[in-house]
């Protein structure tokens, strides 16, 4: 029995390294990595200039979330506004769409699902919803309120509102629930063992302008943690433009972190690896995908997509994408 076991040892590392069920490697130096790759052309979810008469041609969207309600239908929510872009005066919307699948060919537009109301917030940017008991929540950038906040590095806010049917919003009486230097904005909630991870974009600090993506945590969307560094890009501006739109996906064992590098390339997204969700170094860069401030989806029938949008677009699209 020992020789046999001594065998089928030899056997198993006998090429450097053995798999496991969940895709992780023993016996190597790091795990097994997957690469997502965009499958096929991006398709159109939203292009506001086909519904809208006045300005036709001049609208775009740009940050965004997809949400899938009790019913089955997905439902879009993002920035909406008129070109030139003009992201301090202009985005005071949030646009909502909703289809029966992600790859539905007639998503409805509803109303805004909100615009700005100048006692809490400046602008609309980057929401992201989720669901937490029986409450949907969504988490939006509002921007500073004051005049030359757009000209230096200056504290940016998170807020949430809340909604029980994912059409009518409440406002936060805790708003903001984030207030950081750097234009704090973009976040991304996602729920990892039992516990909540806030990631969005901001600068290192006040004076060390480093793109970053932060994280922080929560039990309950209610008690959060102070903020960790989970990414630093070396570009500096004052709005962390290199590290945009970050969402962190779990694949077989492994962390992957998406975050769009705008200013440097705008319709380039980065992605990162990592066996620890708090923490992703840029040398474990997986690959670069062709999108702006991208979700990364996975519908259990349809199975995983990539959306695209922005300045330089007519709309949001959606594409699919697969792990190799």
């Amino acid at each position: 029995m020992l020789r046999n076991f001594v065998l089928l040892s030899c056997l198993i590392f006998s090429a450097g390294c053995a798999d496991l069920s969940d895709g992780i490697k023993v016996g190597c130096d790091k795990p097994r990595i997957y690469t997502p790759k965009i499958v096929g052309d991006y398709k159109p979810v939203f292009k506001p200039n086909q519904t809208r008469p006045e300005r036709q041609g001049q609208w775009y969207t740009n940050d965004h979330c997809f949400i899938k309600g009790d019913d089955g239908q997905w439902h879009a929510y993002g920035i909406i506004g008129k070109k030139p872009a003009s992201p301090w005066g202009g985005e005071k919307n949030l646009f909502h769409v909703s289809g029966d699948s992600l790859m539905s060919n007639d998503w409805v537009e509803h109303e805004y699902a909100l615009s700005v109301d100048p006692a809490y917030d400046r602008v609309l940017w980057a929401p992201h919803a989720i669901k937490h008991g029986d409450m949907y929540y969504m988490y939006y950038a509002g921007g500073n309120r004051q005049e030359n906040a757009n000209t230096y590095c200056s504290w940016g806010t998170v807020q949430v509102s809340t909604s029980k049917d994912l059409f009518n919003w409440t406002r936060s009486e805790s708003n903001p629930i984030i207030s950081e230097p750097g234009h704090a904005r973009d976040a991304y909630l996602v729920k990892f063992d039992n516990e909540y991870y806030m990631y969005y974009t901001r600068t290192y600090d006040e004076v060390d302008h480093r793109s970053t993506v932060a994280v922080r945590r929560s039990p309950d969307l209610e008690y959060w943690s102070s903020f960790k560094r989970a990414h630093i890009q070396p570009l500096k501006n004052d709005w962390g433009g290199d590290a945009e739109s970050p969402y962190v996906v779990k694949y077989k064992g492994l962390y992957y972190l998406f975050v769009c590098i705008a200013s440097s390339s705008y319709d380039v997204t980065c992605v990162y690896w990592s066996e620890n969700p708090l923490d992703f170094p840029r040398e474990n860069l997986v690959c670069k995908l062709d999108s702006h401030a991208p979700e990364v989806l996975y519908d259990e029938k349809d199975g995983w997509f990539i959306s695209t949008t922005g300045w330089n677009k007519d709309g949001l699209y959606i594409a699919k994408m697969v792990w190799e």
